[in-house]
């Protein structure tokens, strides 16, 4: 059965099937509602219930009991069983930017161990426009999806660059990474998705990336370089070696186009010879950083990472809880 949704204070409404999460319903009419991992875990689809009744499709991890009581709900966790009234508060409406399916060719595949950076060409005729942050679906032959941040685009060339992770018989990382995708390939990609973006208050910001988390930070920081952004920046990015640490020189650049950003590399299993920070990004931080009260922090990577991190920094460094921005990795083979 079909129910209505109506969104608040847009007044947007749409029509979920019982079965189906409220987020992708709204996704599935072109609604880009507040999210980010789709899996309970970020807390970027929290809403309010206002009316109706939902059922929840799995164990809600980013909601705590306090919530329960005051009607908070994950839009990804929960199907309705009645129409419903849900209240987003940082959630305005509809804007002009337009989901597309495009074909995309690889221009340039850079691997650096475990890791590479692609280059994709769209076509020229065709306009793309995202928020830093955001993260495009790639659509392989067979239907499936494989979901990638993205780390720059430049409007006058039309190349976009995706962050890809190996994993040993990825459906898209395994043919990049063995020669059985190539330059000249075609592909077929969806975008933009996600709400995972930038806030416009001015504060000092923390930001923490595990792995390719570090690709939508990319894009922010080049974002907050054409804003003449000019409060502290701090970036900590943990991977397991030295060697792990694909785009280190790019990210030396950017850094350098602000006028107060500083990041710093964290290894979880560094040679005897390292003499940088050493363990997990949100454990440094927090030694770098005691009173994060003035603080907003912005963490993408590890789920594991994300809520240790959100769990630390609100207990014991005085993070507002608002002011915890999450997209939550979660592999897929």
């Amino acid at each position: 059965m079909n129910y209505q949704i109506t969104l608040l204070p847009s007044g947007e409404t749409y029509f979920a099937d019982e079965n189906q999460s409220i987020l992708q319903a709204a996704l599935n009419n072109s609604i880009m509602l507040p999210h980010a991992c789709k899996s309970g875990c970020c807390g970027a689809c929290k809403a309010q219930l206002r009316s109706g009744t939902t059922r929840p499709m799995q164990e809600n991890c980013a909601i705590n009991l306090t919530e329960n009581d005051q009607h908070e709900i994950l839009l990804c966790c929960h199907t309705p069983q009645s129409n419903l009234s849900i209240y987003l508060p940082q959630y305005s409406g509809q804007t002009n930017q337009v989901v597309k399916k495009i074909k995309a060719r690889i221009d340039h595949i850079r691997i650096c161990n475990h890791y590479a950076v692609i280059h994709l060409q769209l076509p020229s005729k065709k306009t793309f426009t995202y928020q830093a942050g955001q993260y495009i679906d790639i659509i392989l032959q067979n239907g499936q999806r494989r979901s990638y941040s993205i780390a720059g685009y430049n409007a006058n060339t039309h190349q976009l660059i995706i962050h890809v992770r190996y994993h040993e018989g990825g459906a898209f990382s395994a043919p990049i990474f063995d020669g059985r995708m190539q330059c000249k390939d075609m592909l077929q990609i969806e975008g933009p998705l996600g709400s995972f973006q930038l806030s416009d208050q001015p504060k000092d910001l923390i930001m923490l990336a595990t792995g390719t988390g570090l690709a939508p930070l990319m894009a922010m920081l080049s974002c907050l370089s054409e804003q003449h952004f000019s409060q502290n920046i701090y970036l900590y990015w943990g991977v397991a070696t030295e060697q792990d640490l694909y785009d280190a020189q790019l990210l030396d650049q950017l850094c350098d186009q602000l006028s107060n950003a500083k990041w710093t590399p964290v290894l979880s299993r560094p040679a005897s010879d390292w003499t940088g920070k050493q363990g997990y990004v949100q454990q440094i931080a927090l030694q770098q950083h005691a009173d994060m009260s003035q603080y907003q922090v912005y963490a993408c990577g590890n789920p594991q990472m994300i809520a240790q991190a959100q769990a630390l920094f609100t207990s014991q460094a005085n993070l507002a809880t608002n002011a915890f921005f999450a997209d939550n990795f979660t592999p897929t083979i």
